[in-house]
Formats: structure tokens, sequence, C-alpha cells
């Protein structure tokens, strides 16, 4: 997947609004389906109505792409599309109250607020910070045999330590990442960012 900055998707929305690019349009798409889905996660529990829910939102740019407003920022457009369609799914469902108790309850704890949407960028930066509150014995395993591909027999060598003590802090890292980046894990496997 391409790596795209905030200007470029805003320039793809305003292509779209102005010379009905459907090039634009397959571009924002695959740049923020996965991104938008995992967003509207904070509102919905059902993963098929959430991507219904972008889906739709996707479906309206396109069908009302000569009405958008051309000079307002792509990502706070797409946010608060998903934003207002999930609060309306909610409100047809009378979960409103529900969401609100359980988003204070499960607010989790690297989030800055409810707008963020993580891009591959913004996913890594995630990983490499959770990363560096790992134990150093865990985190060189992890490394070692994650990102560098090495052998478990390379890594003892490395480390000075038994294959099977690489193998317990390497799986002691996945257990803390799974644990830490629990949201974000389907992302970080969709982008390859923990391999």
């Amino acid at each position: 997947m391409k790596n795209t900055d905030i200007l470029d998707v805003d320039h793809l929305l305003w292509r779209i609004s102005v010379n009905d690019d459907e090039a634009a349009y397959r571009s924002l798409f695959e740049h923020y389906y996965a991104a938008l889905c995992l967003f509207a996660k904070r509102y919905i529990e059902d993963k098929n109505v959430r991507e219904d829910i972008v889906q739709d939102v996707f479906f309206n740019i396109w069908e009302k792409r000569k009405s958008i407003t051309t000079n307002i920022s792509a990502q706070n457009y797409l946010i608060t599309c998903v934003k207002n369609l999930s609060l309306n799914h909610l409100r047809k469902q009378g979960y409103v109250q529900d969401y609100h108790n359980r988003i204070i309850k499960m607010a989790p704890i690297y989030s800055n607020g409810e707008e963020d949407i993580y891009t591959l960028n913004e996913l890594e930066a995630l990983l490499e910070q959770t990363l560096s509150k790992l134990p150093p014995e865990y985190r060189l395993a992890f490394e070692l045999s994650r990102i560098e591909q090495k052998s478990m027999d390379e890594i003892a060598e490395i480390m000075g330590v038994s294959v099977r003590t690489v193998e317990r802090y390497r799986d002691k890292a996945l257990d803390i990442l799974k644990k830490e980046l629990k949201d974000y894990l389907p992302l970080l496997l969709f982008f390859n960012c923990i391999p």
C-alpha cells in the first residue's frame, strides 16, 4: 500500500469533488477503509455493521461528490461521516446510552481522543512506542525473530542464552504486544507491522 500524507488525501477528495475522478475515489477508499472500520469499532461492536457503515460513507462521498466542500480536511471529513453514521445507527437501535457508558470504561490508554485513526506511519510509531516499553531482552528477541527474521539458534547465540529462553522472551513480547495493541492488532497485521 502506498504511503500517502494528509495533503495528498485532501487532494484526492478535491479531485473526486471537482473532476469526478474515479481513480482518486479508489485511492481514498484503499487508503482509509481499514482504518475507518477500526475507528467505527469505538461505536459499533458488530464487524459487519461497521463495514456497512464505512461502505455507506464511501458510497455517499461518490453520490454527493459535487456538494462536498473542497477546502476541508479529508481525514476530518471521513471521521465525522463515520461517527455520524455510527451514532445514527446507535440511535436507531436505542444504544446511545450504552455506548457512552462503554466508551468511558473501555477507552484505550494510548488514545489521544475519540477522533484518532491511524495510518501506516502512525501504526508503526505506535508499535515502536509499545516496543520501547518492553524489557530489553524481550524486545531484542522479538526484533531479531520477527523483524530481522533470524532463527532461534542465531538469536540464542547473539543473546548468549538457550533457544528455549529466546522462545520464552519472544512469546512474552508477543503476549504484551497483543495485550497493549489489541484494538489495533488487525491493522498492524494487515500492514505487516508485526510480521
